[in-house]
């Protein structure tokens, strides 16, 4: 029963013949009949795969839109489909709706972590894409949330380089020590940056 539904369902979104069904529609009634989340899912991330390499982006967002209202959970459907709304979706768009695009990644973003805020990676996400646009003071309150759970060392290194960019010198060089104990594949990085930081607080008191 469960691949026959599974075909069926390949069949609706893989068939360029396909009737003129609404994929959200397919997806809740499958998941109804089955009572199986992972594998319409699965199916689902093969269609985004396929379009990705197809090079046809403006049909894959609505499947990662798709994934979120089956599974809220699933924090790498709303980090991934962000992602691709602000730097794959918002450049294809004229200079003047830009901007509205990559808003509209941030909110997608921000409407996961409703979901999942009890790890780090959305809240690196949102760190990450405030960090490259600038929004250092923004970027800091994400990056203070993000670091409260187990996370990859690069949380940490880029929450030192947005401390120092702040000004925050000493809690950058504090931040660079945790970094050296707790992640020993970054002692020498830590250790040279722990150096520079020291030695520019050091020429600023000899130079004010």
């Amino acid at each position: 029963m469960l691949i026959r539904i599974i075909l069926l369902f390949a069949l609706l979104f893989f068939n360029p013949y396909r009737i003129h069904a609404q994929p959200e529609v397919i997806g809740v009634q499958l998941i109804d009949i089955t009572d199986q989340l992972d594998p319409v899912i699965n199916i689902i991330n093969l269609r985004i795969d396929q379009l990705w390499h197809a090079g046809k982006y403006e049909e894959i967002f609505p499947l990662f839109y798709l994934i979120t209202r089956l599974d809220p959970y699933d924090e790498e459907a709303w980090a991934t489909g962000g992602w691709f709304l602000i730097n794959c979706l918002a450049p294809m768009k004229p200079p003047s709706e830009m901007k509205n695009w990559k808003m509209k990644g941030v909110e997608f973003l921000k409407e996961g972590l409703k979901y999942n805020d009890d790890t780090y990676k959305l809240y690196w996400e949102l760190a990450w894409i405030y960090y490259q646009w600038g929004d250092l003071e923004i970027a800091i309150r994400y990056l203070d949330k993000a670091v409260n759970y187990e996370h990859p060392h690069y949380v940490e290194n880029t929450r030192a380089h947005v401390l120092e960019k702040l000004g925050r010198i000493d809690d950058a060089i504090i931040q660079w020590k945790q970094i050296k104990e707790k992640f020993p594949e970054m002692k020498f990085v830590a250790e040279r940056f722990i150096y520079l930081l020291t030695k520019q607080k050091a020429d600023v008191r000899q130079n004010p």
